[in-house]
């Protein structure tokens, strides 16, 4: 680390209640100094993300909306725009507590629960298989 570097420890809980703890640099970048993931996860683990057709849209939404930093709000709005108001509450709180935390778990975002903030940090792997199956999906549904 850098001198001079402040280093902000963030304390969470994950969905079994085990305390969780990540180290997040203030700075707009990671470590080697770009807007692009240090790590690229394991393809499995990849996979076992864009499972999820909410994880895959928000990680669409964050590498289209060329946004570092995105709010929760930012997300829901991005991801339920035509919803009524009970659904924006669920896609909210499903985001919160498990589809972030799981993106941020494998790198791919910062997700800060106390501001509801996550920083995307970009994730070319992950990007090409999120927008193939989108194509996928889109071949599937013009079929119909």
């Amino acid at each position: 680390m850098r001198e001079g570097t402040r280093v902000i420890y963030v304390a969470s809980m994950r969905d079994d209640h085990q305390p969780e703890r990540s180290v997040r640099s203030p700075n707009a970048t990671n470590p080697l100094g770009t807007n692009r993931a240090v790590v690229t996860p394991p393809i499995d683990e990849v996979f076992a993300l864009l499972s999820n057709d909410c994880r895959r849209r928000v990680c669409l939404f964050l590498r289209r909306a060329g946004i570092e930093v995105a709010t929760l709000d930012d997300l829901v709005d991005a991801l339920a725009s035509d919803e009524s108001d009970e659904e924006r509450e669920r896609l909210a709180i499903n985001l919160h507590h498990r589809h972030l935390p799981k993106l941020d778990e494998a790198g791919i975002v910062d997700y800060d629960p106390r501001s509801n903030t996550a920083r995307y940090w970009g994730q070319p792997t992950v990007e090409k298989w999120a927008e193939h199956v989108e194509a996928i999906d889109d071949g599937q549904q013009a079929e119909s």
